[in-house]
C-alpha cells in the first residue's frame, strides 16, 4: 500500500515535508496528504451542500499553486501545516473542477446530439 500511494500521487515523500507519528513517516508528504483529505472533504461537501461553482472551484486551487510555485522557485519555505491546508483546498478544488467540467461536456454533448438528430 505504501508504494501504491507513493506512485499514485507521484509523491516525493521528503522527510522534512512529511508528517511523522511515533517516529514513523507518513506514506505521503503533507501536501499530498492534504489533497487526499480534500478529495474526501469535497465529496462530503457535494453530498451535503451540492456543487460549487466553477469559479470557486478554480479559486480554491490558487493558494496551493502559489505556495508550491513560490517554494519551487525558492521565494519562501513553506511549512507542513500550510502544505496540508493548501493541499486540502486543492483537493476540494480538483473534485469540483472535474465535476463541473464533466457536466459542461455532458451538456454540450446532449445539445449537440439534439441538434444533429432534429
Amino acid at each position: 500500500m505504501d508504494k501504491f500511494l507513493q506512485y499514485a500521487f507521484m509523491c516525493h515523500r521528503m522527510p522534512g515535508r512529511s508528517f511523522h507519528f511515533h517516529g514513523k513517516q507518513f506514506p505521503l508528504c503533507a501536501r499530498c496528504l492534504g489533497i487526499m483529505f480534500g478529495y474526501i472533504t469535497g465529496l462530503f461537501i457535494l453530498s451535503t451542500y451540492g456543487r460549487l461553482s466553477l469559479f470557486l472551484s478554480f479559486a480554491l486551487i490558487i493558494p496551493m499553486v502559489v505556495d508550491g510555485t513560490g517554494q519551487l522557485f525558492h521565494k519562501w519555505e513553506s511549512n507542513n501545516f500550510r502544505r496540508l491546508i493548501t493541499g486540502i483546498m486543492g483537493g476540494i478544488s480538483i473534485d469540483f473542477i472535474i465535476i463541473n467540467v464533466t457536466i459542461i461536456f455532458v451538456n454540450i454533448g446532449r445539445d449537440l446530439g439534439q441538434a444533429l438528430f432534429l
